[in-house]
């Protein structure tokens, strides 16, 4: 099977068993910005100048929480780029505390995707697995590491994107 663009991405940002999201966000020209004014914990949006996308950080945020909104955003932008336009899509700690009921969503199934390694979510279950160990050393929330669904629809929606929005490379 030729794998699609998205899973490609994945799979080159992928290094010693983590994703670089920083390269995800570069690929698709999204920066990240710490917003003091921002009332909730992470926007993303299209800017004013160059309609681009922006993530916005509150930076009262966490380190984890910060990593887990991002790769959240950068889903919600690769699956419906057009909720970005005028406000864009907020993020707020109430978002945060059920995002487990919302595990078998696309933007979940995407987003565990590009922070969590194929290889490694496929072992969470296995009973060698040492999910304690794990979550210690990621860079995200463990109710957020919790959503990874190893599912064969979230193979079958990486495989379909052989198109991605236009700002990527």
């Amino acid at each position: 099977m030729i794998p699609s663009v998205l899973e490609k991405l994945i799979k080159d940002s992928t290094h010693d068993g983590k994703v670089n999201l920083k390269e995800i966000t570069e690929f698709f020209n999204i920066s990240i910005e710490l917003d003091r004014q921002l009332t909730d914990l992470c926007q993303i949006r299209l800017s004013e100048e160059d309609k681009k996308p922006v993530i916005k950080l509150s930076p009262n945020a966490d380190r984890k929480t910060k990593f887990t909104l991002v790769a959240i955003a950068i889903a919600e932008f690769i699956l419906t780029p057009s909720r970005l336009e005028g406000e864009g899509i907020r993020y707020d700690m109430f978002f945060l505390k059920e995002i487990y009921h919302q595990r078998y969503s696309y933007r979940m199934m995407l987003a565990t995707r590009l922070a969590v390694p194929e290889e490694v979510i496929n072992q969470m279950d296995e009973p060698g697995f040492d999910m304690v160990n794990y979550l210690a050393g990621s860079d995200y929330q463990p109710q957020f590491i919790s959503c990874c669904v190893k599912d064969s629809s979230a193979l079958f929606l990486l495989s379909n994107f052989s198109e991605l929005p236009a700002y990527a490379k």
